[in-house]
């Protein structure tokens, strides 16, 4: 009679139990799983005679969902890898070092980054094979309890060098447009579910991550001019002269023409004047691109334009100042502003 009320316990227990194996069984058929949303790195507009890196950056969202009721329980970790490769811009798919956006056959040198410290140990990298095999970026995430999702903001920045690649380039007038794209086999994510989180990606999910980095190239032109300083003079019995330079950079095989404004005072580009800062006294004076040439204006009226052709490089040019022999007005300081514009 004892017996009985020990059985009944006994078959108590059976219903628990498989239900603990049904849920272990269902747990397995409902995998958890991560996704990324990756967003493309674009470059602002960069001039071929940029005089220095250009920079851009973008935020890749990861997000893993526990499905399973003992996912938390059982596989409360999830280990990240985010691999890099060579992208298909790059002159070789095994050198990472320097990645490579292009335009055809045309290349500029760029990389990315995974913090804007943009060292070489920082280059995104990952891919097995490459330069930068051992750079992949790797995380992890805890669900310390319940269903759900968590997400995690990966921040990329992008540097495209100001080189001899970039400066070589002949752009032309309509621009280049250079890209690089990312995805299956350049651009993967691989992540595994566990326990303590100490399985790291060695049997892991993959998940491509498609994206796209691009610049694009314009045709540019820059100057730079020093100012002219005419020495003291207590006469003006004679032409009184003296030089500064200019500097002109355009994109190599770019057509350029260089005016120079009449100035403040002037009555044209072939009749400028300096103003007494004190009286409305003016002092003729005449700026040319050769010792005592015609004056530089912008081709009318008897002046001359300044033209050439631009390397990618800078290019110097003399300016020639000369105050003519006129009759010599009250003493002081006199000035004029001219601006110099650079057409292409």
């Amino acid at each position: 009679m004892m017996a009985a009320p020990w059985r009944r316990c006994a078959a108590g227990l059976v219903a628990p139990l498989l239900l603990l194996l049904l849920l272990l069984c269902c747990g397995q058929a409902r995998a958890d799983s991560c996704a990324i949303t990756p967003a493309n790195v674009t470059f602002p507009s960069v001039s071929s005679i940029s005089p220095g890196p250009v920079y851009a950056s973008s935020s890749f969202k990861i997000t893993c969902t526990w499905t399973d009721i003992l996912g938390t329980l059982l596989t409360p970790n999830v280990t990240i890898c985010l691999n890099l490769g060579a992208g298909s811009g790059n002159a070789t798919t095994t050198n990472t070092t320097m990645r490579q956006l292009s335009s055809g056959a045309l290349r500029v040198n760029y990389n990315l980054y995974t913090d804007a410290t943009y060292t070489a140990a920082k280059i995104w990298g990952g891919v097995g094979g490459t330069t930068t095999s051992g750079n992949g970026i790797v995380l992890t995430m805890n669900k310390s309890g319940g269903l759900g999702s968590l997400d995690r903001i990966v921040d990329i920045y992008g540097k495209l060098e100001a080189d001899t690649a970039l400066s070589g380039l002949s752009v032309g007038p309509d621009n280049l447009n250079f890209a690089s794209s990312f995805g299956a086999g350049s651009a993967v994510m691989n992540y595994q579910f566990s326990l303590l989180g100490l399985l790291g990606c060695l049997a892991p999910q993959t998940v491509a991550i498609p994206f796209t980095v691009s610049a694009p190239v314009i045709n540019d032109c820059n100057i730079n001019i020093g100012n002219l300083a005419f020495p003291q003079s207590r006469l003006l019995t004679s032409a009184v002269r003296t030089t500064s330079s200019l500097s002109v950079t355009c994109s190599k095989n770019t057509a350029y023409r260089i005016t120079l404004g009449a100035g403040t005072y002037g009555a044209s580009t072939s009749a400028r004047r300096m103003r007494n800062t004190g009286t409305a006294e003016t002092v003729d004076y005449v700026v040319s691109s050769g010792l005592d040439g015609a004056s530089w204006g912008d081709g009318s009226g008897g002046t001359v334009a300044v033209t050439g052709t631009g390397t990618g490089v800078a290019q110097a040019l003399t300016v020639y100042g000369m105050v003519p022999a006129q009759t010599t007005p009250s003493p002081g300081d006199y000035k004029d502003t001219v601006t110099a514009t650079v057409s292409f």
